[in-house]
């Protein structure tokens, strides 16, 4: 499968209002959730918990547990990234197995320029 299939919009029924971030729904056991400043740091803490616990839809559908969540945030987002992946360590849902940090270059306004980043692994406990 390509990443165009793979991508997709995360389901309304995650609490989001307009429109979701985008998630790689590549495999049944990791999910790449790209976090950003557009919705609040609870948005997120609760799409993590959802990732993690599995959830019901309204219409009676199961999403099941993944086994491994990869949270990545650019920039400001990186707050949002570091939050989410700490409430699921201290609930104990998942554990945090690694943590990558870089810094890509993008092109902002035909300049380019370096902008942070964090990935941050977690694993289902």
């Amino acid at each position: 499968q390509g990443l165009e299939r793979r991508l997709q919009r995360v389901p309304h029924w995650l609490g989001a209002a307009g429109p979701s971030p985008l998630v790689d729904m590549g495999t049944a056991d990791l999910i790449d959730m790209k976090v950003t400043t557009k919705k609040s740091v609870g948005f997120y803490i609760r799409s993590a918990k959802s990732f993690l616990t599995g959830v019901e839809t309204e219409g009676g559908e199961k999403k099941e547990a993944v086994d491994k969540l990869n949270i990545s945030g650019l920039g400001e987002a990186i707050n949002a990234a570091v939050a989410a992946a700490a409430v699921l360590e201290k609930e104990g849902l998942g554990t945090v197995s690694k943590v990558e940090t870089s810094y890509p270059d993008m092109t902002t306004g035909g300049a380019l320029r370096g902008c942070p980043r964090i990935l941050i692994t977690v694993e289902k406990k």
